[in-house]
């Protein structure tokens, strides 16, 4: 009986040992595939991370650019404003002269007249330029 009972101790120290052993192999694997599944992780995050900053990256470019156009646009146009200003200004000199040297008073009501409308369209340029 002794025999038989050291055979049956020794296929069951046996078999346990195979057990631990494939349980260590399958925990190796299980690790392995972990490892290899977080290295996945962390690749797909850089990416997203580096997508992510580069779509910011340009966001902010097109930004820059378009706010670089739009105060481009808002000069031309108040250059052109101080243009037509300046030539209006130029031809109603003209004018006044011309008129003065006819009549004194009715230039000096046209002159006052003309001041209001200049003072109302400097207004309007002003408001134009500095609206929200």
């Amino acid at each position: 009986m002794t025999d038989a009972t050291d055979k049956k101790i020794d296929d069951l120290d046996e078999q346990v040992e195979e057990a631990v052993e494939n349980a260590m192999a399958a925990a190796d694997a299980a690790a392995d595939e972990a490892g290899d599944r977080l290295d996945d992780l962390a690749d797909a995050a850089s990416d997203a991370i580096g997508k992510a900053t580069a779509a910011a990256s340009d966001a902010a470019a097109q930004a820059k650019a378009a706010a670089s156009d739009a105060a481009a646009q808002a000069k031309a146009l108040a250059a052109d404003a101080m243009d037509d200003a300046g030539e209006f200004i130029d031809d109603t000199t003209d004018w006044i002269q011309e008129k003065y040297r006819e009549n004194p008073a009715l230039v000096l009501g046209v002159a006052a007249a003309v001041g209001a409308v200049l003072l109302v369209g400097v207004g309007a340029i002003i408001r134009a330029i500095t609206r929200d």
